[in-house]
């Protein structure tokens, strides 16, 4: 599958979509069964070297990436079952904000050494505990797929007839200026793009899902999340962000991109491209 507007963007790297299918396509990038880790080194390698990933309800890297992908609510029984006050804690200050210290440090033991650090101290994406609760328990959109695999693969490498549900951009500052100027050419209103706060995995998964089962689905901004940049490293670019579309929309940015800003002056100036053609 080609896309018009990562050509008139002219990105460094191959548009992502994420599909769900019960095929898994093989020789593809997988987390061992049950294994911690952090899914956006794979989509790294998707996005910037052209694998393939596939992801399962035994391999799905963490809770939080658990509802990013689609395989329902993690939270509830993370590590071990310490759920969502033990989660709740470490989004806050750790050890700090647990209601029992002892038990939480008593679960980071569990935890591989390389991670302990960030558990006993937590990550600090909330205020206090009862905010991450209802990030958790309410305000995270949970999608629970009938469908058996999660794939990452280049836009490219999508077969004829078959449509992702999410196409995800890696773009720098400019070409996200870009992608936002052209969602908002189609959809109506002055809000076309989420932003929400939340992990990377989750900004081009779970929330996109969400926008998907609206009837004017929105753009997701993400990449904005700092463990995933420091789980990623230097794989990604720092200046670069993920733009995450349903497939809908992004059907309404490839119409509009065959001749919408992508093709204009100001656009064509910013990119030092030459301007052809039209009346003074």
């Amino acid at each position: 599958m080609k896309s018009i507007t990562a050509e008139k963007l002219r990105l460094e790297y191959e548009p992502v979509a994420i599909l769900w299918s019960n095929t898994k396509p093989a020789g593809a990038l997988q987390i061992k069964p049950h294994g911690q880790t952090c899914i956006m080194p794979y989509f790294a390698q998707v996005a910037t070297k052209g694998r393939t990933a596939v992801f399962d309800r035994e391999s799905y890297g963490c809770p939080g990436a658990r509802a990013g992908l689609g395989f329902g609510n993690g939270y509830y029984d993370a590590f071990g079952g310490a759920g969502v006050d033990f989660m709740s804690a470490f989004f806050v200050k750790g050890a700090e904000s647990s209601r029992n210290p002892e038990a939480y440090c008593a679960t980071v033991q569990h935890i591989p050494e390389q991670e302990r650090a960030k558990f006993l101290h937590g990550e600090r994406l909330h205020k206090d505990t009862e905010k991450a609760k209802r990030f958790m328990t309410a305000d995270l959109p949970i999608t629970d797929i009938a469908e058996k695999y999660v794939i990452f693969t280049p836009l490219s490498k999508v077969n004829p007839g078959e449509d992702p549900v999410v196409v995800v951009f890696l773009a720098d500052p400019l070409q996200i200026t870009g992608l936002v100027t052209l969602v908002g050419a189609v959809r109506e209103g002055t809000d076309p793009v989420r932003v929400p706060p939340m992990a990377a995995c989750q900004q081009i998964g779970a929330f996109v899902y969400d926008e998907a089962k609206k009837d004017h689905p929105r753009a997701v901004l993400g990449y904005t999340d700092l463990a995933a940049r420091a789980n990623v490293g230097k794989t990604i670019p720092e200046k670069m962000f993920t733009f995450a579309v349903p497939f809908s929309l992004y059907q309404e940015m490839e119409a509009e991109a065959k001749d919408g800003v992508f093709d204009g002056p100001i656009w064509k100036g910013l990119t030092g491209e030459a301007v052809t053609g039209g009346k003074s």
